[in-house]
């Protein structure tokens, strides 16, 4: 009897130990995890739209970086729950790009944390230079509404070099804060990733813009050239003067011809692209304006716009239609209704020549942008080519939409009445094609063998059949024009409407389509990643406030206690015998 009970003790105390040896390991494998979390950042990615995962050509430029760069994020403090999301998100995006390179180095500050007014006012100003600017934040607190002034911004730095990385989308129509807030938490890994790359370009890539055949003038667009010279390297060219467009122009952009080119012109263009040059053409095949149609005090007739180049679009597998797209879905505009004092009574009306274009597809280039603003665009047929070229619908209209051909008479007697729903019949009418491959030339078998030994004595041997090369078609000519004060250098910014005071996605839109004409990286594709936003229903939460409190707060401490109850009595159950 008496050994059995020395047995059993040694039993306990040999269980004991096991208990403790095994806590102990416990601990240290805890311990052990906790450090090297520390040091590696890794995480497993269950979301169903990889919200949490960078895509492979970001991943690709990263591992390929051999150098340091500082990012300085302008959000450090405390800020409302949204704008704390954001600022986590930023974070935690830059941590992935750390686990994928050690050249990254970043640091959150407040840009106005200093000691004197004079140097905050001096902090302002150095930022205003930098294209830094404030967004003006209201605060929520105890039912008390406070402002302060934020700076959403990243100053990428390489060296003397900087770029400053707006973070936070402008607001877009129809938008929620929540859903402008999400859709900016989107394009985080793009802005940081196109910053990062950009920063280490040795040369600035070139675009050449075509003039002498009535194109928009640089001081109309002034909001677009100040938005590419720190990136790119602008030149104004004349295709007529020239034999060959040089070999470093890597995009060409036709803004708004109204003027014929000459043969001699088309087909300098023509082996530009056989070349594997990229092209935007901004063409207009009706010439209307709003300038034009006010002048008139009658019925306006537009005329087709012929700048001569038909036949080599629809070489290429497109064509601009003489017509007028007409959507419901459109910005307005102020007219005179009656007399108010001395001067007039103004309302708004729908202008129907003014559609609000949508993307198309889910291309990059018109993934989670705003809708475009236009005024009398064309619809672009896609044709049939030698070769195989991929079309892409860019820019359409909304399933509310219509065509007018001309000769047709414009007037605003067409607002006097209430639009006939069945008549906008039409949906999806394309304004703007992507079109991308191997191009076939318009003077194939037409250059005669005299021709070709006298190009190739000047180094320009003829291509009848070219490499591959990407154009944009867009039947809108002014989509790079801003409006501008004459006589001084005050501009708006590309897509701002000044009857409605809304800022649209023109400037995106542009922006997006040079990125995507001249990215060797694949970085634009990270703009398609949508994470989508799941809000909560505020009805919901106010009507059963009490259900979902006790469900989330009360339901897991009940769980809990009772399971800690039950453990508790089954551990006395056992060693109490």
């Amino acid at each position: 009897m008496h050994t059995n009970k020395k047995n059993k003790a040694k039993k306990q105390a040999t269980g004991h130990g096991i208990n403790f040896l095994q806590l102990v390991l416990i601990c240290l494998i805890i311990l052990a995890v906790n450090i090297v979390s520390e040091y590696v950042y890794t995480r497993i990615d269950l979301t169903e739209e990889k919200r949490y995962t960078l895509t492979p050509e970001t991943v690709r430029m990263l591992r390929g970086m051999k150098d340091n760069v500082y990012i300085e994020v302008l959000l450090d403090g405390k800020f409302p729950a949204g704008f704390k999301r954001l600022q986590e998100a930023i974070k935690d995006k830059l941590d992935q790009f750390r686990n994928e390179t050690p050249f990254i180095q970043y640091a959150f500050k407040d840009p106005l944390d200093v000691k004197s007014v004079d140097e905050k006012n001096d902090r302002i100003k150095t930022m205003a230079e930098q294209g830094i600017k404030p967004v003006n934040l209201k605060v929520f607190d105890d039912d008390e509404q406070s402002e302060r002034i934020i700076y959403p911004y990243a100053v990428v730095k390489f060296g003397s070099h900087t770029i400053p990385v707006n973070l936070l989308e402008n607001n877009i129509a129809g938008f929620s804060d929540e859903e402008v807030l999400n859709q900016s938490i989107n394009l985080l890994e793009y802005k940081l990733a196109d910053a990062i790359n950009k920063i280490f370009r040795s040369e600035k890539p070139t675009i050449m813009i075509t003039r002498g055949h009535g194109e928009t003038k640089p001081i109309e667009m002034q909001d677009f050239l100040n938005t590419l010279n720190p990136y790119y390297d602008i030149r104004f060219m004349d295709l007529d003067s020239m034999y060959k467009v040089p070999e470093e122009i890597k995009l060409l952009i036709m803004p708004n011809p109204t003027e014929p080119y000459n043969e001699k012109a088309k087909f300098v263009l023509d082996q530009y692209i056989m070349r594997g040059g990229n092209t935007m053409f901004l063409v207009n095949k009706v010439k209307v304006d709003m300038d034009s149609l006010r002048r008139k005090t009658n019925d306006f007739v537009p005329i087709e716009n012929n700048v001569n180049l038909d036949d080599l679009f629809f070489k290429y597998g497109f064509r601009i239609q003489p017509n007028l797209i007409l959507d419901l879905e459109c910005s307005p505009i102020p007219l005179a209704v009656g007399k108010l004092g001395t001067g007039s009574q103004m309302e708004m009306f729908p202008w129907y020549y003014a559609p609000l274009l949508k993307g198309g597809s889910s291309n990059p280039i018109v993934k989670n942008i705003d809708r475009v603003n236009v005024y009398f665009p064309n619809t672009i047929d896609t044709i049939r080519t030698k070769t195989p070229i991929k079309k892409t619908d860019l820019l359409v209209s909304s399933q509310y939409s219509r065509v007018q051909f001309i000769p047709v008479r414009i007037n605003f007697e067409i607002l006097r009445y209430k639009p006939d729903p069945s008549q906008f019949n039409k949906s999806a009418l394309p304004a703007a094609v992507l079109l991308e491959g191997p191009f076939t030339s318009l003077y194939e078998n037409r250059v005669s063998d005299e021709m070709k030994k006298t190009l190739q004595e000047i180094k320009a041997d003829f291509v009848p059949e070219g490499k591959p090369a990407k154009i944009i078609a867009v039947s809108y000519g002014k989509l790079l024009n801003n409006l501008y004060k004459p006589g001084s250098t005050e501009y708006m910014p590309i897509g701002y409407n000044t009857f409605d005071k809304q800022l649209y996605g023109n400037r995106d839109f542009v922006m997006n389509a040079i990125e995507y004409m001249l990215d060797d990286k694949g970085i634009l594709n990270a703009r398609a990643k949508e994470v989508k936003l799941r809000l909560l229903d505020k009805v919901q939460i106010k009507e059963h406030k009490g259900y979902w409190q006790f469900l989330n707060l009360g339901l897991p401490l009940i769980l809990l206690g009772t399971t800690a109850g039950l453990f508790i009595w089954y551990r006395r159950r056992k060693y109490s015998k």
